[in-house]
């Protein structure tokens, strides 16, 4: 299956991003008490109120959502603009997963990298680069996208 993407965008958004999300997915179901804990670095053991094994599972749940949704949509487009502006959304929820996390382990966890659980790396790092990849991507830096009438090699839309 291919997509409009140029080679390195299709590995990143259509392959490991989906990949990644269904780890996420699978991390909030399979292992509830160390994705918990995990999203901020602090010691200790993760409150077990019902309403945070809710949240969790439904953070879970959008994970799986936006594996689903993103594998549609970059592998159906048919026109540059609908993956450009999927990248937009998607870095516009980068910026506030970030802060979110920013939020939650306050200024001086967030700074001390040393400290970062696994999901904290996912939270911030992973994110990050994402991030950083959609804007390089949406400014050209990886060239265009491929023509949607010539999805299989043929010259780029610019």
């Amino acid at each position: 299956m291919s997509t409009l993407f140029p080679t390195w965008p299709h590995i990143l958004f259509a392959v490991l991003e989906p990949l990644s999300l269904l780890a996420g997915f699978f991390g909030a179901l399979l292992d509830t008490s160390n994705f918990i804990s995990g999203q901020t670095s602090h010691a200790g053991n993760p409150p077990s109120h019902p309403s945070v094994l809710a949240l969790t599972y439904q953070l879970g749940n959008l994970y799986l959502l936006l594996a689903i949704l993103g594998v549609f949509t970059v592998y159906t487009a048919s026109e540059p603009r609908v993956l450009r502006n999927y990248l937009i959304a998607l870095a516009i929820g980068d910026v506030g997963h970030i802060y979110a996390t920013y939020v939650a382990m306050g200024a001086s966890g967030f700074r001390d990298v040393a400290t970062w659980s696994p999901v904290a790396w996912g939270n911030i790092a992973v994110t990050g680069f994402l991030l950083v990849n959609r804007i390089a991507y949406l400014l050209g830096v990886f060239g265009y996208p491929l023509n949607p009438r010539q999805k299989e090699g043929g010259p780029k839309v610019e």
